[in-house]
């Protein structure tokens, strides 16, 4: 078991189909073999190497007359595996491929969290160019949010006035609780906001300026967590604005 899961296929079946075919196939499917080299030489396996199916060849079993689509999405929006040591991250940017680590894994929520405010309207600072376990990567605004706030990009927009929100490069955003609006942000820092069950809070016209939060590469792997091994960074606060709320009621911050 690991703490740190891969990634999660989605397949969508239609059950009664789905039972009719395993009536006529007693669930056999093509099965191949999937070596797992240790490198390019393919000399010395990396793990014992097995037969395997793909669930994605399920549509290959049922009859031409099937209806069987999929939906194609940008890399950005729900493909960033972590399923790679620091190593193997390594020797695969190396190569000119994903290194589907624990560092991108992380750094690419941050994107993707930006590209949906920009698609929004909100004005948004680009990247910055760094480097964490080797591997040259692009460092967006630190800006994320809880389930409860949002899960889908209309939830965003219904919470988030984006033409009125800036957030500079350097800056990182926390927004943990359902009843959260932000009406006017202007953000080169850090910014916490917290709402408890019963708590509705709009911002309005807020600009927020401190040091912020700095994600520092590892100099010494020697005394780091083991997710910050994973990650090849670690994260310095030197300082936050903290926008909290634990009690019902309706809360206005503008200041």
């Amino acid at each position: 078991f690991s703490p740190y899961p891969g990634n999660i296929n989605q397949l969508i079946f239609s059950v009664p189909d789905y039972h009719k075919q395993l009536e006529s196939s007693k669930g056999h499917v093509p099965e191949f073999v999937n070596p797992k080299y240790k490198d390019s030489t393919k000399t010395s396996f990396k793990s014992p190497t097995r037969l395997e199916c793909m669930m994605q060849d399920y549509p290959r079993t049922i009859p031409s007359t099937s209806k069987v689509g999929f939906t194609l999405l940008e890399v950005w929006v729900a493909y960033s595996p972590v399923k790679n040591s620091p190593a193997e991250a390594l020797a695969k940017a190396e190569a000119g491929n994903p290194s589907h680590s624990a560092t991108t894994g992380e750094l690419d929520i941050y994107r993707a969290n930006c590209n949906v405010l920009k698609h929004l309207g909100a004005s948004v600072e680009d990247p910055a160019k760094t480097t964490f376990n080797g591997i040259y990567v692009q460092l967006h605004p630190r800006i994320v949010w809880s389930p409860s706030f949002a899960c889908t990009t209309e939830e965003v927009s219904k919470k988030i006035d984006c033409k009125t929100l800036q957030v500079s490069q350097g800056s990182s955003l926390v927004l943990e609780g359902e009843n959260i609006t932000i009406n006017g942000l202007s953000l080169n820092g850090s910014l916490v906001i917290r709402a408890s069950n019963g708590a509705r809070v709009t911002v309005k016209n807020l600009r927020v300026d401190n040091k912020g939060w700095e994600w520092r590469p590892l100099d010494s792997a020697e005394g780091a967590r083991e997710e910050e091994r994973m990650r090849g960074f670690t994260v310095i606060k030197h300082e936050t604005r903290v926008i909290e709320f634990d009690s019902p009621g309706e809360y206005t911050v503008d200041a």
